[in-house]
């Protein structure tokens, strides 16, 4: 009797603290989630307001009754806005493109391949991702001037692919090595040649790995503002992380129409993550990021 209610007592004090294990983790979520979700609050409500309905009564209003484009309007016509969104997508999806090419070469080498010092050669490779991007500048930017490379979306692609091309790669290079060797060899018994292998039997199953590291290169280059900053210097060829910093110093630019580009900048990042995002669970999963 007494072994059968030791035993009682042990599952009941198991199942409590399952129990509030859960609970506190249910809280955790909650106040990361409130304070995640407050500042986009804020941000859209206040993109979407007149300043008079926004400012009405001398405070803040946070619960929109009357939602106008106005200050998109205003953006859009008073800024050079649409220019630096075209510079930015032009920089930012010629530096994903090329990343993801660059990654998904070096990480079949460096799966499919063997040579001296591949460990070695992988793991230099992500440390080099540890740096961060003001290390790289100056350097970039003396290489850029005396190449005379300076406010082109050229050099500004190739500073950006510099910093998310490693992270890129090593992604790849975990992922390729979850593909099994067999579905290549029975299409090398079949004649088919090494790149048809990689093209039609290879990269087909790696889709979420190169697509994941596609978003993190999106992400990398669309957010960035040092590189940016450094390489142009043109007021023509600023990015939109870069131009939006500028509107700060405008009197005729006021928290709705900040508030109104900033949403504009959250957007693309935001819409890739929310219909790609399978792929890039399973990409960062596989690749040993879960």
């Amino acid at each position: 009797m007494a072994t059968s209610k030791s035993k009682s007592n042990s599952l009941v004090s198991h199942e409590t603290q399952k129990r509030l294990q859960r609970i506190a983790v249910y809280l955790t979520a909650l106040l990361i989630s409130v304070f995640t979700i407050i500042p986009v609050y804020i941000m859209v409500v206040i993109a979407i307001q007149s300043p008079a309905s926004t400012f009405a009564g001398g405070r803040v209003n946070l619960l929109p009754t009357q939602p106008s484009l106005r200050n998109f309007v205003v953006l859009l016509g008073t800024t050079d806005t649409v220019r630096y969104f075209v510079n930015s997508l032009i920089v930012t999806l010629g530096s994903t493109i090329l990343s993801t090419s660059i990654a998904v070469a070096a990480g079949y080498g460096l799966t499919r391949f063997d040579f001296t010092g591949k460990s070695i050669a992988a793991r230099a490779v992500l440390f080099s991702y540890m740096f961060s991007p003001i290390v790289l500048a100056i350097p970039l930017y003396v290489v850029f001037s005396t190449l005379g490379l300076l406010n082109s979306h050229f050099a500004l692609t190739l500073a950006l692919t510099a910093i998310s091309a490693p992270f890129c790669i090593w992604l790849m290079w975990q992922y390729f090595q979850t593909v099994p060797i067999a579905l290549e060899e029975s299409a090398w018994v079949r004649g088919a040649s090494r790149w048809r292998t990689v093209k039609d039997v290879v990269l087909p199953v790696a889709r979420p790995g190169y697509i994941s590291a596609a978003i993190f290169a999106f992400a990398v280059a669309w957010n960035d503002f040092t590189m940016a900053r450094v390489v142009m210097s043109r007021d023509e060829m600023y990015t939109i992380t870069v131009g939006a910093s500028l509107f700060l110093d405008r009197v005729s630019i006021g928290w709705g129409e900040t508030m109104a580009v900033s949403l504009l900048i959250a957007l693309p990042p935001f819409l890739i993550a929310l219909f790609l995002q399978r792929y890039l669970l399973q990409g960062f999963s596989v690749g040993g990021l879960e």
